[in-house]
């Protein structure tokens, strides 16, 4: 009886530090993905800040691809590479921002800043992926 006790606390003491260890892994996790995000939007607004809103009266589109109005987003330009040396939190991390834009028929134009946040820490990489659209349509 004593053994066959032992082996069942045994069992629920494994199952335990398993559960436990999955949960720590878990949120590790979670707060990389945070940051990752975190770099993301912060390249996207340093993106917008010193190349497209360089002027307070309009846009320089001299950064963003043209594109057709059915064409996904990115991956036929080179990005901007935007990197956080030194930056507390953002250590470690860097962001990659795509920009593109379409003039409408209607005569508008229609601006789509994509950026990619990336962290690598201890030999994993956490990626999150953020898209911006503006356009000066009236609608």
């Amino acid at each position: 009886m004593a053994v066959f006790i032992i082996v069942v606390l045994s069992l629920v003491g494994s199952a335990v530090i398993t559960m436990l260890n999955n949960t720590s892994k878990a949120t590790v996790s979670e707060v990389y993905g945070a940051r990752a995000l975190f770099a993301a939007r912060s390249g996207a607004e340093i993106f917008l800040a010193n190349r497209l809103l360089e002027s307070p009266d309009s846009i320089t589109l001299g950064d963003c691809t043209p594109r057709e109005e059915n064409q996904a987003p990115s991956e036929r330009d080179e990005p901007t590479e935007i990197p956080f040396i030194n930056e507390g939190g953002l250590s470690s991390c860097q962001a990659y921002v795509h920009c593109d834009h379409v003039t409408t028929p209607t005569g508008s134009i229609h601006v789509r800043v994509e950026s990619i946040g990336s962290c690598e820490i201890g030999g994993e990489n956490y990626t999150r992926v953020l898209l911006l659209e503006a356009s000066d349509a009236v609608l």
